[in-house]
């Protein structure tokens, strides 16, 4: 248990009865290749801590890249960050794939009814519903890399009351073809695009938060999008960028972090990171980056810091 949460658990019935009633999610512990949400395979992490902020843990639902089984996350870290943070982490395996195994971010409709976009919020509401794993609903984010990346953006969009933030790491952005995601960039209009996709939902655009991220040795996807998405995002939040840029440190490791007002969207590079998710020290697996710092522990700390949804105490 990390310790800086244990004055928490004592103080809070709820700490303590989280724990106490996890059944089938046991604290501490991945459940490998569960079948809820229209996925037939998702790995979920559930930690013994919970959210510094709000009622009960937060949700992370990660997507993976391109040719990349959920199973390398298993090695990326992200136990660190969901105990640190208190977030549940799910892992889905794309339902239905494009080639080289991608989120099929450039084919199909762009709908909260159709394939894995439905199949996403339905994992997300589940998760956070099922009371089993004491998930607060104003702490469930999204967040992914590459193809997923794209495709956690779009998602994000169509569905803004249910996702509270996003992550996008490496992406294209919203809408792009899959030629775009191969070393040029394709202009794409982020912010409208994203008010289309989200229709009657817009309004809670209001109170979402946004992360965009990009390794500065990525020499796959291009350097611009990391721009575009964020300044897109701003654009659909009506926030404006602050000036400088801020240091984010994980021992002598780091990154660079430009914000805009109220912390609504944060651009993160990644220092000496490739095409890769940023796993940390001591990560592995394919695609899975060992070099700079983690991602997800920056999520952690941006969403729990900068959350919009979650009333002060």
């Amino acid at each position: 248990m990390n310790i800086s949460f244990l004055g928490k658990y004592l103080a809070a019935p709820l700490g303590l009865s989280l724990l106490l009633s996890a059944g089938n999610a046991t604290a501490g512990a991945w459940q490998k290749d569960v079948a809820i949400g229209g996925f037939e395979n998702v790995h979920v992490y559930t930690p013994e801590t919970t959210s510094p902020i709000g009622n009960g843990r937060a949700l992370l639902v990660l997507l993976h890249g391109c040719v990349q089984p959920i199973d390398n996350y298993l090695g990326a870290n992200l136990e660190r960050a969901a105990d640190e943070f208190g977030m549940v982490i799910a892992l889905p395996d794309a339902a239905n794939k494009a080639g080289f195994s991608c989120w099929s971010y450039w084919q199909g409709d762009r709908s909260r009814t159709a394939g894995d976009y439905k199949n996403l919020i339905e994992l997300a509401t589940t998760l956070s519903g099922d009371g089993e794993h004491g998930i607060d609903p104003n702490q469930v984010y999204i967040a992914g890399v590459s193809s997923g990346a794209v495709f956690a953006n779009t998602t994000a969009c169509l569905a803004p009351d249910v996702f509270a933030g996003m992550g996008i790491s490496a992406g294209p952005s919203i809408g792009t073809s899959p030629k775009g995601a191969l070393g040029f960039c394709e202009t794409a209009d982020v912010a409208n695009r994203c008010a289309t996709y989200a229709g009657d939902f817009k309004n809670h655009f209001a109170t979402q938060i946004t992360s965009v991220a990009h390794g500065t040795e990525d020499a796959t996807v291009d350097h611009c999008y990391n721009a575009q998405n964020a300044e897109g995002m701003a654009d659909v939040y009506g926030v404006k960028k602050i000036q400088g840029t801020n240091t984010y440190k994980e021992g002598e490791r780091t990154a660079s972090e430009t914000l805009w007002e109220d912390g609504r969207v944060s651009m993160v590079w990644l220092n000496d990171v490739g095409h890769a998710w940023a796993g940390g020290e001591g990560a592995e697996g394919r695609f899975i980056s060992a070099d700079g710092v983690s991602y997800a522990r920056y999520l952690g700390k941006y969403f729990s810091e900068n959350n919009q949804r979650v009333q002060p105490e």
